[in-house]
């Protein structure tokens, strides 16, 4: 019998992150009937090392000899995550919608795969290419409506573009953060990521705004940076970290698919987005495609 937890399984680990990826835009896009995506962006992580400081400061300190032999590779993470992901993910809300960026996202396991392949890290054999093909006609269909023409006929908004250089960035991030060597503390790394992180967004949060009136705190903007500050914060990127090192770039990056599926479900239920039978058979598909590229995939090469 095994003994391992399911916080070590590489497969819990990423459907809850992509959970609560998919939780971030919808209270993103909410968010910002109260501030802008930089402020929103800034606080998020300032509140997260704020909470995650008093559990990681000891593990941080011992590594912190590592982390000054590779400080260049830890702020290149840090940009590429902390700072430019979330915040494009953030402005890329004011102009489209959560649904949208939740779907864009799904370009996660192509990027992830292209730079792989790049650096040499990892091949995808034919059930893991079939799957992410599967996946993305997934996707394909809850962004069309189910209709073919419609798909054609797309046309991506500044909120898009944004929203995919902001994916291309975390497949980069995470096919590096694969050199790191896994005896490192995750939270001590976390907590270093955040604080290089922060610091590359306050130029911008500085810039955004000078001149007016910031944000108030009230009990929207408190449940607002409650959650963003600790589910796709500080969970999240403890949970990727954990699953990329375990189990690989490839096989984290075809989960992004699940953040459109929990995007979608969410807009349904709290921004009043109708749900229609293409959701159900995109979601079923893209299902069917991370089942293929993973668990069949492993059964598959185990048994040839």
């Amino acid at each position: 019998m095994s003994t391992t937890g399911p916080l070590e399984r590489p497969a819990i680990l990423l459907i809850l992150t992509t959970l609560f990826w998919g939780g971030n835009a919808v209270v993103g896009k909410y968010a910002l009937n109260f501030m802008s995506g930089i402020e929103l962006s800034f606080w998020r992580w300032v509140l997260a090392f704020v909470i995650l400081l008093p559990f990681a400061w000891r593990a941080c300190l011992r590594d912190l000899a590592y982390y000054r032999r590779h400080i260049a590779l830890l702020t290149l993470l840090a940009l590429l995550s902390v700072s430019l992901y979330n915040s494009f993910q953030y402005l890329a809300l004011q102009w489209t919608s959560a649904i949208n960026v939740g779907v864009v996202s799904a370009t996660m396991p192509l990027s992830v795969f292209l730079l792989t392949w790049l650096f040499g890290q990892e091949r995808a054999n034919g059930l893991q290419k079939l799957g992410m093909l599967l996946a993305l006609i997934g996707v394909g269909v809850v962004v069309s409506r189910g209709e073919l023409q419609v798909l054609f006929g797309l046309q991506l908004n500044p909120g898009d573009l944004l929203m995919l250089t902001a994916v291309f960035g975390f497949a980069l991030y995470s096919v590096l953060v694969k050199k790191l060597p896994t005896e490192l503390d995750k939270l001590g790394l976390l907590l270093f990521l955040i604080f290089l992180g922060t610091i590359g967004i306050l130029p911008f949060y500085l810039w955004d705004t000078s001149g007016r009136e910031t944000l108030s705190l009230n009990i929207d903007t408190l449940l607002i940076l409650g959650y963003v500050g600790i589910f796709p914060s500080i969970l999240s990127y403890y949970f990727w970290n954990k699953a990329v090192l375990i189990g690989g770039a490839n096989q984290a990056g075809l989960y992004c698919n699940l953040i459109s599926v929990f995007a979608s479900l969410l807009a349904v239920l709290f921004l009043g987005e109708a749900f229609r039978p293409f959701h159900v058979i995109g979601m079923v598909t893209i299902f069917l495609g991370i089942l293929l590229a993973t668990y069949l995939s492993k059964w598959y090469s185990q048994s040839v």
